[in-house]
């Protein structure tokens, strides 16, 4: 009988070397040493991400909107008056210049007002003229009237005062003359008087004796009677001498009154002169001050039609945004645009919005990309900068137009509530075209200007890998 034979999964050379006996102290291989490569491959690989997973660090980042600017150069210019846009002379993009008019205000009211300033002052200036031209030439026949007076007068003076001295010496000496002769007389017919008596009672008693005639009587007695009128006119005639020397110091007197009312009149010549002086400079003055307050007032409003009618830059630089037109009314204080000064010394920073509940999570000094919305962030990266500020609160719309300018641009940065603004500086590099620092290249071969929108990545913490697979794990098991 035939014995089938079972097929055998093994092949003969296997066997008998499993069967050989000196084989049996040496050790089966399981794997094949080539296949140990890919094994050791993957432990290392699990090896290394246990390790990443537990000592790496995973960035947390915020992200946000923003513009690149010059900080705290964004300004307003407005109307300085209520009124109607007469011209604006700038647009978007325009390059103006400090001091540069860039838009005008019709002030009608106040043109009306220094034009009929102006017309007043033409008006004064002309009476002042007319009045300086006849106030000389009368001033000139004042003078010529004044002097004659003043000639006459000086020689009335000199005559008076040189001739009264010698007047009243002349005249005192002859009545002192008179008046001795007249004494010398007086005193001679005294003497003689009681001659001509005794003589004539002489001459009666020989009347009555009959030894002489009554003529000689009667001649005796004219002769007392000649005497006694002599001595009588003598003393009459010094009494009218007395009252001629009394003339003469009258006359003296009233001589020297007269020099005295001539000097008075030669100094109410010299105050005539200084009043009308004083009066014509008084007339002269108050043209003068009258034509000075309409300088005043014509400097005033002019002033006040070029603060008012004229805007003017504050500041050079370029033009944000216009958002008035010619022929719109404004309120005082209303805004016309938004402009960007322009400041050498000042660094070109990144003004960040980002919503509250992240914003609140930024830090002085913590590190964020920038990355303009002209540059393809996945081929430049972004520009490397450092918070120097986060506001505490959010921020109004009027204090952020006060940093980046255009409605537009802040409409598109707040729309989406309440922002925490981040200022953050932008670090140099000097060699990238830029002048900036970025983070995985050399940037772009372009100049990064103000006004450039901008996505912003602040990172804010920094997490082991493995802390992320904790939340999962707890809520698979429940256990918190």
């Amino acid at each position: 009988m035939t014995t089938t034979e079972k097929p055998n999964l093994f092949r003969k050379e296997a066997l008998d070397r499993l069967s050989s006996p000196e084989r049996l102290d040496q050790l089966m291989q399981v794997v094949q040493p080539r296949k140990w490569i890919p094994l050791t491959a993957m432990g290392s690989l699990i090896a290394i991400g246990l390790a990443w997973s537990v000592f790496g660090r995973i960035p947390i980042t915020v992200a946000g909107q923003g513009v690149i600017v010059f900080p705290s150069k964004v300004t307003a210019f407005q109307s300085p008056s209520s009124g109607q846009i007469a011209a604006i002379n700038i647009r978007v993009g325009d390059m103006v210049k400090k001091g540069q008019v860039i838009a005008t205000i019709d002030q009608t009211e106040l043109q009306e007002k220094l034009q009929l300033a102006r017309s007043k002052m033409a008006q004064l200036q002309e009476q002042d003229r007319t009045a300086n031209s006849l106030q000389l030439q009368r001033q000139g026949v004042d003078s010529n009237t004044i002097q004659q007076q003043r000639q006459a007068l000086q020689q009335s003076l000199s005559a008076t005062q040189s001739v009264t001295p010698i007047l009243r010496e002349k005249g005192l000496d002859a009545i002192q003359r008179d008046r001795q002769s007249l004494e010398q007389r007086l005193q001679a017919t005294r003497e003689l008087l009681p001659t001509f008596q005794q003589r004539l009672k002489n001459r009666e008693n020989l009347l009555q004796q009959g030894a002489v005639s009554a003529d000689i009587v009667l001649q005796a007695r004219q002769d007392v009677l000649s005497a006694q009128t002599r001595i009588n006119e003598a003393e009459s005639q010094l009494k009218q001498l007395d009252v001629k020397e009394a003339d003469a110091q009258r006359q003296f007197l009233q001589n020297l009154n007269s020099a005295k009312e001539i000097q008075a009149q030669l100094q109410s010549l010299d105050s005539k002169i200084a009043t009308q002086a004083e009066q014509d400079l008084n007339i002269s003055t108050n043209r003068k001050k009258e034509i000075q307050d309409t300088e005043r007032l014509i400097t005033e409003l002019s002033s006040q039609l070029k603060g008012k009618s004229q805007v003017v830059s504050n500041y050079s630089g370029r033009v944000l945004e216009v958002i008035a037109i010619p022929g719109q009314n404004l309120r005082e204080n209303d805004r016309i645009g938004t402009i960007e000064a322009q400041d050498s010394s000042s660094k070109l920073m990144s003004v960040a919005y980002l919503p509250v509940s992240e914003g609140k999570k930024i830090r002085q000094g913590m590190e964020l990309q920038v990355t303009p919305s002209t540059v393809k962030r996945e081929r430049f990266g972004g520009i490397v900068a450092k918070v120097a500020s986060v506001s505490a609160f959010p921020v109004t719309k009027e204090s952020a137009a006060n940093v980046i300018g255009g409605a537009e641009l802040l409409q598109s940065l707040t729309e989406k509530g309440p922002q925490i603004q981040v200022l953050a500086e932008l670090q140099p590099d000097s060699t990238t075209q830029s002048g900036l620092r970025w983070s995985s290249s050399k940037g772009p071969e372009e100049q990064i200007t103000s006004g450039s929108t901008t996505s912003v990545r602040v990172t804010i913490d920094e997490q082991a890998p493995i802390t992320f697979i904790f939340p999962i794990l707890r809520s698979w098991s429940g256990v918190y």
